[in-house]
């Protein structure tokens, strides 16, 4: 029975969650088993909710860099991972920090102002990459064994020599020491996803003849070889923990590792003295499995990996992949896959998950909507690495510097349109005093970003549409639905400010014939069920809503035709994680590709395409059109000099929610 202080608002959203379990205990109190106190070694930490080494590339501990990480622990952390590479001078500069005499008052600086809020803070030293950067001097970048760096190239890798691996280690050691001087609570080792550790690891990579390749043991020596340097240099009691791949997912006949050698590796790990094992999955060459895009709505890989390890040791297990969704992460636990959740881009897009989930507030959670776009796609961004950000959070990378101010003068201001830029400029405004009121011409929230929800392989980006709803109601923020703006309603209104967000348009040519006919039908009509469709589709357009649709009706049964004008599918920019998951999912039987084609006309049972092969009747009963966007600004463009007018998202331009997001929140910050 809860008490009556749980008032009922708060019980019928915890009850519709179904994210708790509620135990009778002394005053009521909510336990999960993600607030439950957990020990690595000798470390004891205040719950289960750790940060995944989500680099800041920011800068080697400045304070911005810090105050990103010191963002994470005033939320609820109970440990932040922080990454740094050993050494450049075999690689050349990465986009991960590196801890120095420099950098070393900036870490202890971190450590202490982490230790206010009670979190601890752990190190993950890299070895190395292996991935292909060259330093200053050298001609070839370093690996196991010499092999092109891209399959098919002749650009190769150069053998590391013995000298390279003992020089490697040494920074490994170097790096450990100064972290523990800084006042660091553990150090990690990181061996895994196809970097250099792993791919002395690993088969694939390593086909070594010395004491570093050929047996399992012998392929394990680098990393053990590490372990034994770091415990020689830090004590056996120093918390020390190994991120690892047990599975690369791949085929093992062409290398890669399978789960039943992972698990040996665990074995051997343990028995080196590491105290935690934190579990990945995948490579660089499925790398969309460490850090799932939105399409992965299935519990993540590396908890298939993740509890068959826990099987076999008796040391922690941590993993991550998708687990900022707390029923999964609470699940995970529930179910002894893991002994802690490491949650990355979910404390990006939220640094208070801990702190919320503690305060009954889980509904005031910004969902994390797993694009990729502002975190790992821009520092990913070789060689122009950015720094790391998020794409509904333009908070991250960015904290104390563009800090929301509350209004002097509060001011009256009208938002037009209820997407993701528009639910984000109103709830800004509001945060910062002023007075707000949407317009949305739907009768829901979302704008197209609804529509793009709908599949069930996209289902989870509805939860920050349910966070944008809960904090206008919160907020009190007046939303007029089925409210078509004009440029004389606007006036009317007599707003201070008006931010215009009413996003894009889909593009339907009216030049092609029979485009307007009643078997033809918008791609975000078809998505959200607002349309007839047949058995047999012609999808136009092989964008990336085109391939979303063909994909979502292929799963249905449907047999679907996709027809695209540039020479491949996926034609505009993607990050190549997302790239790599979709492309997978269009192999689909249902789905038929055609590139290089074009739509010339649409019948009453087909459509014609052109391509260099010529004219081609395609049988179909029903055509989607995802022919792209068009800015919605003709009302913005006749306001622009009569009000204080900004444009924002797609309707500047089409773009992405990164892009709608942060321009929202730079509207309200000149204000």
């Amino acid at each position: 029975m809860i008490e009556t202080r749980y008032n009922e608002r708060v019980f019928i959203i915890l009850r519709r969650l179904e994210l708790f379990n509620y135990i009778k205990q002394g005053k009521g109190d909510l336990i999960m088993k993600l607030l439950e106190t957990a020990l690595i070694g000798n470390m004891k930490l205040k719950n289960r909710i750790l940060m995944a080494p989500m680099g800041a590339e920011l800068g080697d501990f400045d304070p911005r860099t810090n105050a990103y990480y010191v963002a994470r622990a005033k939320g609820g952390a109970a440990m932040l991972m922080c990454t740094v590479v050993a050494t450049e001078e075999l690689e050349g500069p990465s986009p991960a920090s590196v801890l120095d005499e420099h950098s070393f008052a900036g870490l202890q600086s971190l450590v202490e102002q982490c230790h206010v809020y009670d979190s601890k803070v752990c190190l993950q030293i890299m070895a190395g990459t292996g991935l292909g950067g060259v330093a200053p001097g050298r001609t070839q970048p370093i690996a196991p064994s010499p092999m092109p760096v891209v399959p098919g190239m002749d650009y190769m890798y150069a053998e590391m020599t013995k000298e390279e691996i003992a020089f490697s280690h040494q920074a490994v050691v170097r790096t450990a020491r100064l972290a523990q001087q800084a006042g660091v609570d553990c150090i990690e080792l990181h061996a895994y996803g196809g970097y250099l550790t792993d791919k002395f690891m690993t088969k694939r990579w390593n086909q070594r003849t010395d004491e570093y390749g050929g047996s399992l043991e012998n392929r394990m020596r680098f990393l053990t070889e590490m372990i034994d340097a770091v415990k020689a240099e830090l004590g056996n009691e120093f918390p020390l923990m190994v991120k690892f791949t047990p599975s690369h997912y791949l085929p093992e006949e062409a290398g890669y590792r399978g789960l039943e050698e992972g698990l040996e590796i665990a074995k051997i790990l343990e028995s080196k003295g590491v105290h935690a094992l934190h579990v990945d999955a995948g490579c660089h060459d499925n790398w969309y499995m460490a850090m799932p895009p939105i399409y992965q709505q299935e519990i993540a890989p590396q908890m298939i990996s993740a509890q068959a390890v826990k099987k076999v040791v008796s040391i922690p297990v941590l993993s991550q992949g998708r687990l900022e969704n707390v029923n999964k992460a609470e699940a995970a636990l529930t179910n002894e896959w893991i002994d802690l959740v490491c949650m990355g881009r979910g404390l990006l897009a939220d640094p208070e998950i801990p702190n919320k989930i503690a305060e009954y507030r889980t509904d005031d959670i910004r969902s994390c909507i797993s694009c990729n776009e502002g975190c790992i796609a821009r520092v990913a961004s070789m060689p122009d690495s950015k720094p790391i950000e998020c794409a509904v959070n333009p908070l991250t990378g960015h904290e104390g510097l563009r800090d929301l101010k509350i209004a002097e003068v509060p001011k009256r201001v009208l938002v037009v349109g209820a997407g993701p830029g528009g639910c984000s400029a109103a709830i800004t405004a509001a945060e910062a005093g002023h007075h707000v009121e949407i317009w949305e011409k739907n009768p829901q929230l979302g704008g197209n970003f609804r529509a793009a929800c709908m599949p069930t392989f996209k289902r989870d980006g509805e939860n920050i549409l349910n966070y944008y709803r809960t904090q206008l109601n919160k907020l009190g923020i007046t939303v007029k639905y089925c409210k078509e703006a004009t440029a004389e309603s606007i006036l009317a209104y007599g707003a201070d400010k008006v931010i215009w967000a009413a996003g894009g348009t889909p593009v339907r040519p009216a030049s092609i014939e029979g485009i307007m006919g009643e078997n033809v039908c918008l791609a975000t009509d078809a998505l959200r069920e607002l349309c007839l469709v047949g058995d047999t589709l012609v999808v136009i357009g092989g964008g990336l809503v085109g391939c979303e649709t063909a994909i979502n009706y292929a799963r249905k049964g449907k047999k679907v035709t996709v027809v695209e004008m540039a020479d491949k599918m996926l034609p505009e920019p993607l990050f190549i994680q997302n790239m790599m998951m979709l492309t997978q999912m269009l192999n689909h039987p249902n789905i038929t590709t055609m590139p290089a084609t074009k739509l010339a006309r649409v019948g009453h049972g087909s459509v014609t395409v052109e391509s260099a092969a010529g004219r081609q009747e395609l049988p179909c009963d029903t055509v989607i059109l995802a022919m792209g966007f068009k800015p919605n600004d003709a009302v913005y463009r006749e306001l622009e000099g009569k009000v204080e007018i900004v444009n924002v998202g797609d309707s500047v331009r089409p773009r992405k929610v990164y892009d709608a997001v942060h321009e929202a929140y730079d509207a309200v910050l000149s204000m």
